[in-house]
């Protein structure tokens, strides 16, 4: 109850600011312009960086040691692919290592071309299914 209520009196207040006045507004114009510009330089999209060194389960699970060799050859890179891709203005939100060898950021749509020059980036793939359950 508490929070409708809070929500009912926050309403008007949140149309009159977003309305402003007509001395706050620029011509139409000018303000399209404007906004197209400046989104278009902060877009950011979700993507996959797929990296170079194979998937854990490219090893059988038994080779133990190939495995934890392989490991740390993955976590490897994907801590030196993440240093330049922060770089870059991207925000790690996922890794895999077991299905593929991979890392999931949010970056500026404008440093993809950067991104694919990175040394051990072989893809960059845009997410498609966010929270996508197995078929």
């Amino acid at each position: 109850m508490i929070r409708l209520n809070t929500a009912l009196v926050l309403l008007p207040i949140s149309i009159a600011c977003a309305a402003g006045t007509a001395s706050d507004r620029t011509p139409a114009s000018e303000s399209t312009d404007a906004s197209t510009t400046a989104s278009a330089s902060r877009e950011e999209i979700e993507v996959w960086i797929v990296l170079s060194e194979p998937a854990l389960s490219s090893l059988p699970r038994d080779a133990e040691s190939q495995r934890a060799e392989l490991r740390r050859r993955i976590l490897e890179e994907q801590d030196r692919v993440m240093r330049r891709l922060a770089e870059l203005g991207a925000v790690e939100s996922a890794r895999t290592q077991q299905t593929r060898n991979a890392i999931a950021v949010t970056l500026p749509a404008a440093a993809i071309e950067s991104v694919k020059k990175i040394d051990g980036v072989t893809a960059v793939k845009t997410v498609s299914h966010r929270n996508r359950v197995g078929r």
